[in-house]
């Protein structure tokens, strides 16, 4: 027996069993379905905690932090910059290796990354957790809310707050408590590659072709409605305190729908990166269902075996018998080949180009591509695309709907909770129903519609064009806004800010209600005692009014003050969401069909690296920076760090209309260039869902460039 062959065959066997190293086992672990629901689980769970949890705490994070909207829109862009960064190691090397060894990588480290966010919270000294039931009472009655700075008398301006002083040694804890937030949120980007590029080769690998397609749209899918259900999941931890107290030992005004909670948001980090870790372990002993690297061996193997027989041929006589192509060897039995000589790239994937028959003679005038010449022929491909007019506005259209996407969904949470006075859990329960919905049902309708009425690329444009430009008009919706909370400024109060710009403490009149209060600082009180029938913190002597007197308990935060706006606003969000899931079937028909059949893999590279990096990243910044231009109070701490307390509703809900208008707007506007340049320019195509497999009596099509585009 041949001893290569033995050692072949036993690695062979080795990368289709289930276990570690010279453990292995067969049975249901070892079979492709259950390789594929392990999948499956982990792009449910990574999606569950990234595009679930992140979105869900953004404004607890920011009263928690002290961060701006900007800031917690960069902590959301760290997560897009990583996985660009990473994508391309990741890929190559998934070629070389063992797919499941990166499947559990991809796990682990986006658990240690979520357990990094968690920390956080332990690092940062304000929010430390206190087990102490009589310190944790005390904790919201400390004298820091009062009406005690020193002014300097010869420079108004020379405001000291004499608590800042207690606390300076802290200010070095607070910084690496942000820093450790945002490597965090880093960490888990790098690590959460392998699931969106080697997943996709794998479920191909396991898979018959005709099946692939359908398994991949699945694991999509799952991945999306991860993300739904993530946001709805974890606001409901944000019910619970972030010391994790029992309601008996908080203040009776402190409830979720006061403006100072600060929900338990750290905790589903915890919880999620513990699952993501277990589920590490157990997937790096799946099958790889190949030998690692075997692939680009035989390549390399193939092309000098062709380079040599090329040679060779060129001596001999021009009759001889010669292979033709560089990747696979094309019999009469190939699958997807038709009478005209050309492979369908639906059943080839593993070169960029269209594969023909050619003669002999053909071939020893056209020597076989070698590896040298494929970066220079990748910047062609690059440049030639480039020159497309209408995959240029295709992309466009893709780049602000990322804007859209990233930008929207985390922040209308925030809207919903300023804009309508609701607790951070409710408004993530909100929004996670409308993305769920929405999702689940918008995609499949989309896929539905383009098949059942035959849609060809063009009407596909035109759909979009629609759509689009129709759903901008809905964000106008958000110009409707609600009153904002209104506090009392006097003449004297004005004079007491500079020293009380480190204080948010709402109080209100305890016989006019109506009167509220940013704090008793503010109102400068200088006394807080305690009442005998209820154990309310009353504040008096102040220097605004003598004989007032302020409790936190006498303040109402009424929920959804707006009825009718909260309802439009509610159904505007969701037919903006719908529409945008209808429209990625479609859209995505309309790219394939505006470039070469041989450039669509290097078209999709392009197009996701563009929406990656420039727009997913900057949504969260746009439309973080519009929140913060509505900003009506700031809260400043002792280190310098600030954030938004009470927004402008007028402006805030004109800033999110205006940048959700503008952005769909020109996305729309792009798929119109798009259909107008394929209506007068380009002859009408076929319809997708009839782009299937060629048969042997039907012709191949080409595009205006002549090049063979059958799929």
């Amino acid at each position: 027996m041949n001893p290569t062959a033995a050692t072949n065959s036993d690695l062979t066997q080795k990368y289709n069993l289930y276990g570690w190293g010279p453990f292995r086992c067969g049975g249901i672990l070892s079979r492709p379905l259950f390789a594929y629901v392990m999948l499956c689980i982990c792009t449910f769970v990574q999606n569950f905690t990234v595009n679930g949890a992140n979105n869900a705490v953004i404004s607890t994070l920011e009263r928690a932090f002290y961060l701006d909207s900007v800031q917690s829109g960069f902590f959301l862009a760290l997560y897009d910059l990583a996985t660009v960064v990473s994508s391309p190691v990741v890929g190559y090397l998934g070629g070389l290796y063992s797919s499941p060894i990166f499947f559990s990588l991809n796990m682990i480290i986006v658990a240690i990354g979520n357990i990094m966010v968690a920390s956080s919270n332990f690092v940062n000294q304000g929010m430390k957790i206190n087990l102490n039931s009589q310190l944790i009472q005390n904790s919201f009655t400390t004298d820091n809310v009062l009406f005690q700075c020193y002014k300097n008398p010869f420079n108004n301006q020379s405001v000291t707050d004499t608590t800042c002083l207690k606390v300076e040694q802290l200010s070095k804890s607070v910084t690496n408590a942000k820093a450790l937030l945002y490597i965090g949120n880093c960490v888990t980007g790098i690590g959460s590659v392998a699931l969106l590029t080697i997943g996709i080769a794998y479920i191909e690998r396991i898979f018959p072709r005709e099946k692939a397609a359908y398994c991949q749209a699945i694991y999509f899918a799952v991945g999306t409605v991860g993300g739904a259900l993530g946001i709805v999941v974890t606001g409901r931890f944000l019910l619970l305190y972030t010391n994790l107290t029992s309601g008996q030992y908080l203040p009776a005004w402190l409830k979720p729908t006061h403006p100072l909670w600060i929900g338990c948001w750290w905790l589903p980090y915890l919880i999620y990166g513990s699952l993501c870790f277990l589920i590490g372990i157990f997937v790096s002993g799946l099958p790889n269902f190949e030998i690692p690297g075997q692939k680009y061996l035989i390549q390399e193997t193939t092309s000098s075996s062709e380079l040599k027989n090329h040679t060779s041929t060129n001596r001999e006589d021009s009759s001889t018998e010669t292979t033709t192509t560089t990747t696979v060897a094309i019999t009469p039995n190939t699958p997807g080949r038709n009478t005209d000589g050309v492979i369908n790239h639906a059943y080839s994937s593993d070169t960029l180009y269209n594969q023909v028959i050619t003669s002999p003679s053909t071939t020893a005038s056209n020597p076989p591509v070698q590896h040298r010449g494929r970066w220079k022929d990748m910047c062609a491909i690059i440049c030639e695309l480039l020159q497309n007019v209408r995959f240029i506005f295709i992309v466009i259209a893709n780049l602000f709907e990322g804007i859209l996407l990233k930008g929207f969904v985390p922040f209308i949470t925030k809207y919903f909770e300023y804009q309508h006075q609701l607790d951070s859990s409710t408004a993530t329960l909100i929004t996670g129903a409308i993305a769920l919905l929405s999702v689940v049902i918008g995609c499949p309708i989309g896929a539905f519609c383009m098949n059942r009425y035959s849609w060809t690329p063009k009407r596909c444009a035109s759909v979009c064009m629609v759509i689009l430009t129709l759903s901008s008009f809905l964000f106008l919706l958000l110009t409707l806004s609600c009153p904002e909370l209104k506090f009392q400024y006097t003449d004297c109060s004005n004079e007491n800010s500079p020293c009380c710009h480190n204080i948010y403490r709402p109080v209100c009149d305890i016989e006019n209600r109506q009167k509220m209060y940013l704090s008793p600082c503010h109102f400068g009180c200088t006394n807080q005692t305690l009442s005998s029938v209820d154990s309310t913190t009353l504040y008096s002597s102040c220097n605004c009014a003598d004989n007032t007197v302020l409790s936190e308990t006498a303040c109402r935060f009424r929920r959804i003050p707006c009825t009718a706006i909260f309802v439009l606003a509610i159904l505007g969000a969701t037919c903006v969401v719908f529409f945008t899931a209808f429209i990625q079937v479609p859209l995505l028909q309309v790219l394939f069909h505006t470039v070469p059949l041989p450039y669509q893999n290097m078209a999709l590279a392009l197009r996701q690296t563009t929406v990656r990096v420039l727009g997913q990243t900057t949504g969260p910044l746009i439309f973080g920076f519009a929140f913060d231009r509505s900003c009506l109070v700031w809260l400043t701490d002792c280190y310098g760090r600030r954030t938004c307390k009470v927004y402008n509703n007028r402006r805030m809900g004109l800033s999110m209309a205006l940048s959700g208008f503008l952005t769909r707007f020109i996305s729309g506007t792009s798929c119109g260039v798009v259909y107008f340049i394929w209506k007068f320019k380009y002859s009408e195509d076929v319809a997708p869902n009839t782009l299937t497999t060629p048969t042997t009596d039907v012709p191949a099509h080409t595009n205006e460039n002549n090049e063979l585009t059958r799929l």
